[in-house]
């Protein structure tokens, strides 16, 4: 009846305006008033009874919920309805002395506020958004989509043939303020018979009559895998019970628990490393049968360490050469479970969660760790050939030495400085260039670090104002597949 009510004004619209024609207008606006006030009362009934149901049985308190969240949403949205037709009203005058608007043949009004202020298109969104938010409380997906096919909330297509930009622009433009307010008063009803479906789908959820003729106990704990100092809870409830649970006995490890609204707390202090279990027991009450059911069920739990890993981003590297130490662990699983993949590297298990990673070249390593149920997880390393060594004689790496010092040398060391691993690297060779004060420039070619007979010849020459140049320094340290030539020295002999 209403939908033909709304096609019958649609049509109306299309014809120039008569009295008569207002004066029909303001008769379906109000016959559509009276058929929501008839609907918004059953809705309140409908309402009361799902709260009865829900205070005796607080399983259905989540309906009770999801009704009040309804109610608050359409609220909200017949609160917005009524603002617009309040404010134009307002501009039309107010109401006359026939309680109908002063100005009810003026087409500017809906025209500026509703199409060219864009509260037409706002309306249009709210009434989307308003029917896919009731929607969302009905979790069933075959009742939602019996539900989205029988409420009426929703916007009317725009023609093809209409020229018309949008809904907001074919319903209101030029329309007579007399015509729009039974339009805004047509979607305060769509909202009550919306309201209305869902409650009764609500309602009917709640009507549901349970035959419980059997009971498992149900430990719902929070988690089985607590940190050491932690505390563990859970929560101890018999299924498919559905009464304010004052006939149940819980009790765990033959300590009684209390029970709260059918429901049963247990914490305890988790201590020590390793699996916890505990024995539940629950006894119900049968005030038909005046017997008790006994429920007994075991629960458990790991314990284990707070473990943390912190890998700093400009830090996760392996050099070639050298052994790099890791720790690999997964925390909850036991170590002799984890099964840990390398590729771009040696590794080798030293026991427990220790590895030691020994790549071959520089590129990139990727670990995988898996096992104990634990999808696998690939960590990738940067793999870089040991730093350069920084190269000194006698603990100085060039700048002005006495003679007597610089003669009692026996050849050039490289320090890997700031390098935290085991490794040494290797003087290949070098040349030595001795500039003498007045005298002919020596040269010798040296292989390895330590001073060959011709570089200790040169080397003992050492004399005040002698310049010594160490050139052409080739080391290789561990890894290195070829020599590195590193930067000079010089020494001014004093």
């Amino acid at each position: 009846m209403i939908n033909l009510m709304y096609i019958v004004l649609t049509a109306l619209l299309a014809l120039n305006v008569s009295a008569e024609i207002l004066q029909a207008f303001f008769s379906i606006d109000r016959s559509l008033g009276e058929s929501s006030q008839v609907v918004q009362h059953s809705n309140e009934q409908m309402m009361e009874a799902i709260r009865q149901e829900a205070a005796a049985y607080p399983q259905f308190t989540i309906y009770l919920r999801k009704a009040e969240e309804l109610q608050r949403q359409t609220q909200a949205f017949r609160q917005s309805l009524d603002s617009l037709r309040a404010g134009i009203v307002e501009e039309a005058g107010g109401l006359g002395p026939d309680g109908q608007p002063v100005r009810k043949m003026d087409k500017d009004i809906p025209t500026r506020i509703l199409v060219n202020e864009g509260q037409g298109e706002a309306l249009e969104r709210r009434v989307r958004e308003l029917r896919e938010q009731l929607l969302s409380l009905v979790e069933e997906e075959q009742q939602r989509r019996l539900l989205a096919t029988s409420i009426p909330l929703n916007i009317p297509e725009v023609p093809e043939t209409s020229d018309k930009k949008g809904w907001a622009q074919y319903t209101f433009q030029q329309m007579p303020v007399a015509a729009v307010l039974p339009i805004l008063r047509k979607f305060e009803n769509d909202v009550e018979v919306a309201e209305s479906a869902i409650l009764n789908y609500f309602l009917s959820q709640m009507g549901t009559s349970l035959v419980l003729d059997a009971y498992v106990p149900v430990i719902a704990s929070e988690k089985n895998y607590v940190i050491s100092g932690e505390e563990f809870r859970s929560e101890i409830f018999l299924a498919a019970y559905s009464t304010t649970a004052d006939n149940i006995r819980v009790s765990v490890d033959g300590r009684p628990v209390p029970v709260e609204e059918g429901k049963a707390f247990f914490s305890t202090r988790a201590s020590g490393l390793g699996e916890r279990t505990h024995r539940l027991l629950i006894e119900l009450e049968d005030p038909l049968k005046d017997t008790v059911q006994r429920f007994e069920k075991t629960f458990s739990y790991l314990v284990g360490e707070r473990s943390v890993a912190v890998s700093a981003d400009k830090m996760n590297v392996l050099y070639v050469g050298v052994e790099n130490p890791l720790t690999i662990s997964a925390a909850g699983v036991p170590s002799s479970q984890v099964r840990v993949q390398a590729e771009g590297t040696a590794l080798s298990h030293l026991g427990g969660s220790r590895y030691m990673a020994k790549p071959g070249q520089p590129g990139e390593a990727r670990i995988t760790v898996s096992g104990g149920g634990m999808p696998p997880s690939t960590f990738r390393y940067r793999v870089k050939r040991i730093p350069d060594p920084a190269m000194e004689l006698g603990r100085k790496r060039g700048g002005r030495i006495e003679a007597a010092t610089f003669r009692a040398q026996l050849g050039i060391i490289p320090v890997l400085e700031n390098f935290d691993f085991e490794a040494r690297c290797n003087v290949i060779s070098f040349e030595l260039v001795r500039v003498p004060k007045g005298g002919d420039i020596q040269v010798a070619r040296n292989n390895g670090g330590r001073f060959e007979a011709e570089a200790q010849r040169i080397v003992r020459n050492a004399a005040p104002g002698d310049v010594y140049y160490f050139n052409e320094i080739k080391v290789k340290c561990p890894g290195d597949t070829y020599s590195r030539e590193l930067n000079g020295m010089i020494f001014t002999i004093i």
